[in-house]
């Protein structure tokens, strides 16, 4: 047995993060409960949990996910129960358990698991030399499509925050290197739990509990501790949204009603909506790329012509121009969809009149609303 004077009983927060317990963290929390930028605690914190092993953060973060989005595991825990845990995990290796995993790993263990799932990458990903390939060795039959490295700018990544934590069934899971956060050790998973806009804080779930407490940090200093390259597979660290595979209603709880409110209280002044899309979006963006990699459809048969029809608005051309514009909604578009350039043309035509500041009423929104699910299959 180890000498008890060489054990450790947790660390030191330090002092750029805020504990989520301390009076400090207890104001986040409840104005980020009135900004409703916390819509994803609640179902995570029913099943916060430490990790099994020092090394198994990533699998633990998502045995939470899995267990939040009351995903039947299909195998038995004990007794007559069916529930996940790090042991039971299909596809999850013995040698994680020892070792940990990355992101890569993550995100194809996550597929084995009934999830959907969108890994992105730090840019600093393309300073790298580094093969394109499956870094996951699979022993099962499996059938997923390889993963494609996708980048996010700071803008992609602080509206994926956003939009996870307005969501209870949309969740957002982040690697990144503890050094950078100031605290001890190497790479690390956590599950998001909400976010503060105005002041542009970020709630952390940490499942090593006997390091650290939940905690809150800046968005900034987050985005930048994704970008050091994890020495284990020569990558950047990064991010991932997950949900049920095929969700498609994850869009309908949110966005249909702010768009809505939006055009309801809709001035020649208003300035916000490019960044409500832009949250929106993120649910439209991730229903997409599920039925691209769940059912292999091919992204060119996408009708997109059809919202260039003769008595429409739109104009692909200006489309483009006016998407581009858009700081974060063109990020946030091409972030998701860098390989499927109609994809992109698709969604700024489909824009154009509503950015264009045209006035358009209630049965026009529905209008609008219902062809955007045609054109994207959904």
């Amino acid at each position: 047995m180890q000498n008890l004077k060489q054990l450790v009983y947790m660390r030191q927060m330090p002092s750029n993060l805020i504990a989520f317990s301390s009076k400090e963290g207890k104001r986040l929390f409840k104005e980020a409960l009135d900004q409703n930028t916390m819509e994803c605690y609640f179902p995570l914190a029913e099943q916060f949990i430490t990790q099994l092993h020092p090394t198994t953060c990533g699998s633990t973060t998502l045995v939470m996910v899995l267990n939040a989005l009351k995903i039947d595991p299909g195998v038995q825990w004990k007794g007559i129960w069916k529930w996940y845990t790090e042991e039971n995990l299909h596809g999850l290796k013995k040698e994680h358990l020892d070792n940990g995993i990355d992101l890569d790993a993550f995100s194809h263990i996550a597929k084995h698991n009934k999830v959907a799932i969108q890994t992105f990458y730090h840019p600093n990903l393309y300073e790298q030399q580094y093969e394109q390939k499956n870094f996951y060795d699979c022993q099962e039959k499996c059938t997923r499509i390889q993963n494609h490295h996708k980048i996010a700018s700071v803008q992609t990544f602080q509206t994926c925050l956003e939009a996870s934590s307005r969501m209870d069934r949309l969740f957002m899971v982040v690697n990144n290197s503890r050094k950078i956060m100031g605290q001890t050790g190497e790479g690390h998973f956590s599950p998001i739990g909400g976010i503060h806009l105005k002041e542009k804080k970020v709630m952390l779930f940490d499942v090593a509990r006997f390091k650290y407490p939940p905690q809150w940090c800046d968005f900034d200093l987050l985005y930048n501790s994704i970008a050091p390259i994890d020495k284990d597979n020569n990558m950047t660290r990064g991010f991932a949204l997950i949900t049920k595979t095929l969700d498609y209603d994850i869009q309908s709880q949110y966005s249909r009603q702010i768009l809505q409110d939006w055009f309801k209280n809709k001035t020649e002044s208003s300035s916000d909506l490019p960044n409500q899309l832009s949250v929106i979006f993120v649910y439209y963006l991730f229903i997409v790329l599920q039925r691209i990699e769940m059912q292999k459809t091919n992204i060119h048969t996408i009708p997109f012509q059809l919202a260039l029809r003769e008595e429409s608005r739109y104009n692909i051309d200006q489309a483009l121009i006016q998407i581009k514009g858009q700081k974060h909604l063109h990020s946030l578009i091409s972030d998701f969809t860098f390989q499927y350039p109609d994809l992109i043309t698709t969604i700024s035509c489909l824009l154009y009149n509503i950015l264009c500041g045209y006035q358009i009423s209630h049965r026009e929104l529905t209008e609008e609303y219902e062809l955007m699910r045609m054109i994207l299959g959904i």
